[in-house]
């Protein structure tokens, strides 16, 4: 089996069987863009850097599965131009970019164009065609392609609440190694470095916000909400995370 056969089986385990997708008052897939806004508190990150450094002055950013701008926002100040690309409007809304690009990457790549550096944070967990993916980043930077993504799958973390509420075992991959052998089998030959994060949820206002939105995750009802802060309290995500930053 090819990796990108294996990324694409892996990613499947993931998928929410259908009856109870179809209980769902809500797509579970929807984002809240204030969730998603850069932390303005942090410093440059490992992913900064490395993108930094590969930025000339002046140059330019194509910024894929952009959210609020979290990758790209800290090379503004040394950027000509930031192109944000996002399949969810309401992120592209409160994201600083020159441009934005509403859609799917790579089905948007031919109106993103070409940049100096391309930047992608956590975004590979959500794509099957990965092969196809990573391909076009390359094809878009002339200088550098810098991805960051979680160790591990970033919902690994809630198995036990899918098991609490609707009994239901979920997988504990894909991982950050099976995300470098697709990329190396279309080609390229990643960097890699390991280090570890803060779990942010800034952005939300507070813990029933971020209750209200693991609910939604969970295709559960508004009415359980309680329930789902209560279970919170028992399996709390993480309070940090290790993170891998790809370059090429």
């Amino acid at each position: 089996m090819t990796a990108q056969a294996s990324w694409r089986a892996a990613l499947e385990g993931w998928r929410i069987p259908q009856e109870i997708l179809d209980q769902a008052p809500e797509s579970p897939w929807w984002f809240p863009p204030e969730a998603f806004a850069p932390d303005e508190s942090r410093g440059l990150s490992v992913s900064h850097r490395r993108a930094d450094e590969a930025l000339p002055d002046g140059g330019s950013v194509i910024d894929v599965g952009a959210g609020g701008g979290a990758m790209s926002r800290p090379l503004r100040e040394r950027s000509g131009r930031v192109v944000a690309v996002d399949e969810q409007k309401s992120m592209l809304d409160r994201c600083d970019a020159d441009e934005k690009i509403e859609g799917r990457w790579p089905d948007v790549a031919p109106q993103a164009g070409t940049a100096d550096v391309v930047v992608c944070g956590h975004v590979l967990y959500n794509v099957a065609d990965l092969a196809d993916f990573v391909t076009a980043l390359d094809k878009a930077a002339s200088q550098r392609v810098v991805v960051e993504i979680t160790e591990k799958h970033p919902l690994t973390w809630t198995g036990p609440l899918w098991k609490r509420f609707w009994d239901l075992d979920r997988p504990d991959g894909p991982s950050w190694d099976d995300a470098v052998g697709v990329i190396e089998e279309c080609g390229f030959h990643p960097e890699v470095e390991s280090w570890e994060g803060e779990r942010s949820i800034v952005g939300f206002h507070n813990h029933a916000g971020w209750a209200a939105f693991i609910r939604r995750r969970l295709c559960l009802p508004r009415e359980r909400e309680a329930e789902v802060e209560v279970a919170l309290a028992d399996v709390p995500p993480p309070s940090r995370r290790r993170l891998v930053t790809m370059w090429w």
